[in-house]
């Protein structure tokens, strides 16, 4: 499955600097009688080599996903595709824009838990609502999954992301007129239009206009429990990944509109982040921008840490772009695979 149409197409501002951001969203099959809510970001290459959200890999793994049951979302980073702004030497502002839609899509997945869970529960069988209460049950709709994905140069962003608290705490303390209240709004309208559309109908294009639906409670920001995974496809390294990021020490950086007044968060390390959270790397030995054995390297080194929880899958023949015979099927399968453990 590739992906289809976007259910959703809107825009929304940057935390860096405000620019506005391409952004897609993508609803599987039976998500209104889900009782669970599970998504996934898959971010795109580098925009001056021609990457952008509608990349051959993005839409292949994004289409698993989907096909898994996922809420998809992608969105073009500044200077791809018709976002505003230019490809900076830093990619400090890109991570800002990731962080951006990483806040819309927490912010949209809980709106519709708390739109869609009374559905199913009006639903719901007594046995159903025993079962539900069994101790020995995680209450399933209590918890938003959220796997951060990239491919290539935003599988870099993607590593460097902030943890899900920061990124909360900045849309808690969002006032009106900054990009993070914009946000909020964009994600809490597109989660309400979910209720009078069924989902093998949906077409909606949103961008940031006044909108009539009844609004989601802004309980939205009060997230439960946030389960975080990482996909990182065709990962760069040293000295790539240097070179794009200029040899600055990552940080999320919000523009001075915000309340924050120009405030600055340093990332956490990817590798301690892979390690802590679940986490699966694919990539091919005929990688043409980082040799197979520094590759090998620093998977086993992952995988070796204790407690870690770091998965890769070596995709033989295959190189960086995924063009190769057969490539695609087996990273399609070394996907399919891990969704299967992903609790």
């Amino acid at each position: 499955m590739y992906l289809p149409p976007p259910t959703y197409a809107f825009i929304i501002p940057s935390l860096y600097d405000e620019i506005q951001l391409e952004c897609r969203v993508y609803l599987p099959h039976g998500l209104l009688q889900s009782k669970s809510i599970r998504g996934a970001i898959v971010a795109h290459p580098y925009a001056p080599l021609g990457g952008c959200y509608d990349d051959p890999v993005v839409n292949f793994m994004g289409g698993e996903l989907l096909e898994a049951g996922y809420i998809v979302g992608t969105f073009n980073f500044r200077g791809a595709g018709n976002s505003e702004g230019r490809t900076s030497w830093t990619a400090k502002p890109e991570l800002a824009d990731y962080a951006s839609f990483y806040s819309f899509m927490l912010c949209y997945m809980h709106s519709l838990r708390l739109l869609l869970v009374p559905r199913l529960e009006n639903r719901t069988t007594q046995q159903e609502i025993n079962e539900r209460h069994d101790v020995k049950r995680a209450p399933t709709s209590e918890t938003i999954h959220l796997i951060l994905g990239g491919y290539s140069y935003g599988s870099l962003i993607a590593s460097h992301l902030p943890s899900s608290d920061v990124i909360l705490e900045l849309l808690k303390c969002s006032i009106e007129g900054t990009p993070s209240y914009a946000i909020i709004q964009t994600a809490e309208r597109i989660a309400a239009s979910i209720l009078k559309c069924d989902d093998r109908t949906t077409k909606h294009q949103s961008t940031g206009g006044a909108s009539k639906c009844i609004q989601p409670p802004r309980e939205a920001l009060d997230v439960p429990q946030i389960n975080i995974s990482y996909l990182i496809i065709s990962p760069l390294l040293p000295p790539v990944n240097l070179f794009l990021t200029l040899f600055s020490t990552m940080s999320l950086d919000v523009g001075a509109t915000l309340i924050s007044q120009g405030r600055q968060i340093l990332c956490p390390k990817p590798n301690h982040q892979q390690c802590l959270h679940r986490t699966l790397a694919i990539y091919g030995n005929q990688d043409t921008f980082t040799p197979v054995s520094k590759l090998r390297k620093w998977s086993d080194g992952l995988i070796n840490t204790p407690q870690s929880q770091f998965h890769s899958v070596e995709i033989d023949g295959a190189g960086h772009f995924w063009r190769e015979r057969g490539a695609e099927t087996q990273a399609r399968d070394a996907l399919r695979e891990w969704l299967r453990m992903v609790p």
